[in-house]
């Protein structure tokens, strides 16, 4: 008679996909495989394990007799009797685990009965595959109908009916069976002999569609602004990189998690998915560079705990102070940890307090809060106007320069007051200045201007991100979609001024300057080109990882790049780097626009540049929007023995790429691709102005252009 479950499994014949029959190995005591017992069924489970560990007896029950199986074949599996009691439990637990393997076995056996056969050969390959492969459609429809919690208890409830059917025929219950039971009530699970559960350099998968495990009861001290873990037999510092864990080797940055089962940091294997595009190194939040350098001014953490588990989507940590007793929640910045208070945003975004710096999330991004919320008024703004004794009364809604341009462009394409009439577009008296429709069941809003009716929508640009957005009427002649999936009727992207008397629309761009904080207009500009592009950019990894790389170490690159190749490079793999970029950019939809950089031109070079001689660099060249970055770059580099401080002001059309919300160096930073000619406009001692050639003379390279001699000069 068999001795254990697994044996009877075997003798009848039952060979189930998820149970192979394997003889049970003596599993080494592993301390770390129960990390804290706060249940009864946990405690259980442990001194299971430290039990099965020592090689303790399993069962104190009568050891079985058992009968000599000497004449039957060595391939011959003998056919059970008409089964009883334990036999119909095992059977049941067969259904649960395998109902095709089950149903197949129990058919196969009742025909050999039938037939007198004491004895019948294993199944072959083929069939014992094809078994599995139906107990594995299976299992995915009962996971499809009861979930895969169902799943699981199913598996449990099995192994308890096998349980119970040892015990009544008195035989010595099967270990590994024990353990998995017990260790399922107690939320725990076994690993299958030769997995490698206890290996030091796990790979865990997490590609998409495989679940990813949480991280649980991680802790780590933080001193001299380090936090240093166990990985690989060896002390490594640990970083955070949006949302993901590093720690640093000789080899680079390596990605880990926390592994609950084995209670150590483990390797992920290959490259995981980034969460989202904008992300930062060293750094637990997203922000730009202007307001990393103020978070570094505030006082930072030290000699703390990290509950490294409670790293939440928004980057907040948890940190205590074993010394002051002091907790709270924490964010990292380049490398440092500071302490940080979660403020209720005006925004759907989260607020932050670090220090005395209030931030607000805007476009997924953490930004200084500003006037928009602190509700201060920008200044000269105009106020509501009336006479001694009366009430305030609203005037006529106010366009702002920018926003009249735009829509004096289209105004001939608007709805007329006729067409506004049959579709039933009436005043809102409570929003002066809009309009609104009800046509169709639909509520639509208008905003009038001289005369005309021009749609408003609220658009959803990314999860971060909407826009109130202007468009034409598309009986108006605009097509549905232009170059880069842009829609060709949407026109402007709107905002209203946030005093509630002034009634005041502008530009997005120009609320951001007003109410936000911008250094200009052109730089807001630039901003909400890169924003409006954002959600649908299809760079690679590999495409996005050069351009940070070269935006944060560019030297090296230029040099290959100004000796024209023939010179070796500093890094091998910089040919490679630069055509990567190169693909980058062309996937990234172009600024039109004027931005700024400085340069240390070639002195005799730029003494000798005449108004409509053609240029072209070498090189990339990294400009900003943000004009006060370029002239303070000038005026901190001074002229030098690399060449004159020059200020460069460059007209683009085509070519320049926002890439802010890459790097996160400066919200305004676009990057111009090699080989881009320009037209000199204007030349001045340490000024330069440029401007973009037409697309027919980008065509015909750099014949007879002359190559701008220069180097880039740090803080652009």
């Amino acid at each position: 008679m068999p001795t254990s479950a697994a044996d009877h499994r075997h003798a009848a014949g039952r060979f189930h996909a998820r149970s192979p029959v394997t003889a049970i190995p003596v599993r080494p005591l592993d301390t770390t495989t129960i990390r804290r017992v706060e249940t009864p069924a946990q405690a259980l489970a442990a001194v299971l394990s430290i039990s099965n560990a020592a090689g303790l007896q399993p069962t104190t029950a009568r050891p079985p007799a058992t009968r000599a199986v000497s004449s039957l074949p060595a391939n011959c599996i003998p056919v059970p009797v008409s089964q009883g009691i334990p036999g119909v439990l095992h059977g049941v637990a067969g259904l649960l685990r395998s109902p095709v393997t089950e149903l197949f076995t129990d058919a196969r056996n009742a025909w050999e009965r039938h037939q007198g056969v004491r004895c019948a050969p294993p199944l072959g390959a083929g069939m014992r595959m094809l078994l599995q492969v139906g107990d594995a459609v299976s299992t995915l429809a009962e996971a499809a109908a009861v979930g895969s919690r169902g799943v699981f208890a199913m598996q449990e409830v099995a192994s308890v009916l096998d349980l119970g059917a040892d015990a009544m025929e008195h035989r010595p219950l099967d270990p590994d069976t024990v353990m998995q039971a017990v260790f399922g009530q107690a939320g725990l699970r076994l690993e299958a002999p030769g997995t490698g559960t206890g290996a030091r350099n796990e790979h865990i998968d997490m590609s998409a569609g495989a679940p990813h495990p949480a991280i649980a009861q991680a802790t780590a001290e933080l001193r001299g602004g380090r936090v240093q873990v166990r990985f690989e037999d060896a002390d490594h510092a640990l970083s955070i990189s949006d949302g993901r864990f590093q720690v640093r080797t000789d080899a680079g940055d390596v990605p880990v998690r926390w592994d609950t089962v084995i209670g150590r940091w483990a390797r992920l294997a290959g490259e995981a998915t980034p969460r989202t595009s904008r992300a930062r190194a060293d750094s637990s939040i997203r922000l730009f560079d202007h307001l990393a350098e103020q978070v570094h001014l505030q006082t930072p953490l030290d000699a703390v705990r990290l509950r490294l588990d409670l790293l939440g989507p928004d980057g907040i940590l948890y940190y205590d102070d074993p010394a002051t007793g002091a907790a709270g929640n924490a964010v990292c910045v380049d490398g440092q940890y500071y302490p940080a208070t979660l403020e209720p945003g005006r925004d759907p975004g989260l607020g932050l307090r670090i220090g005395t710096l209030a931030l607000e999330q805007r476009d997924g991004i953490y930004q200084l809060r500003g006037q928009e919320e602190a509700g201060a008024e920008p200044v000269g703004a105009t106020r509501c106007r009336r006479s001694p004794g009366n009430a305030c009364v609203p005037g006529q809604p106010q366009f702002s320069v920018g926003l009249s341009r735009i829509l004096r462009q289209h105004h001939a394409r608007a709805l007329t007051a006729d067409q506004a009439r049959s579709r039933g577009i009436v005043a809102d008296p409570a929003r002066p200045g809009w309009h609104l429709s009800r046509n169709g069941g639909r509520l639509r809003h208008y905003v009038q201007f001289s005369g005309r009716y021009f749609r408003v929508r609220m658009r959803q640009l990314d999860a971060f991100t909407q826009r109130l957005s202007v468009y034409l009427p598309r009986a108006s002649g605009a097509g549905r979609l232009s170059q880069w999936g842009r829609l060709a009727h949407r026109i402007a992207d709107i905002r209203q001024s946030l005093p509630a008397h002034e009634h005041r629309f502008m530009t997005q761009a120009e609320f951001n300057v007003e109410y936000r904080g911008m250094p200009s207009l052109e730089a807001a500009q630039v901003y909400e080109s890169a924003i409006q592009h954002n959600g649908g950019l299809r760079l690679s990894q590999l495409q996005r990882a050069a351009i940070r790389t070269y935006l944060l170490r560019r030297r090296s690159v230029d040099e290959f790049l100004q000796s024209g190749g023939v010179l070796p490079p500093v890094f091998t793999d910089a040919p490679r780097m630069v055509a990567r970029i190169n693909r980058g950019l062309a996937r990234i939809p172009s600024h039109a626009g004027r931005v700024y950089t400085a340069l240390a031109v070639d002195a005799r070079q730029q003494a000798a540049l005449e108004v409509g001689q053609t240029l072209y660099s070498d090189s990339f060249l990294v400009a900003s929007g943000d004009r006060g970055r370029a002239v303070g770059a000038v005026a901190r580099a001074g002229d030098g023995p690399q060449g004159a401080s020059t200020l460069l002001t460059l007209d683009m059309r085509h070519h320049a790429h926002p890439t802010g919300l890459i790097s996160l160096q400066d919200e305004a930073q676009v990057l111009i691709g090699n080989n881009v000619l320009f037209k000199v406009i204007a030349t001045s001692p340490g000024e330069l102005h440029l401007e973009e050639l037409n697309p027919t003379r980008q065509a015909m390279g750099p014949l007879g252009a002359q190559s701008l001699r220069s180097v880039p000069l740090r803080g652009v």
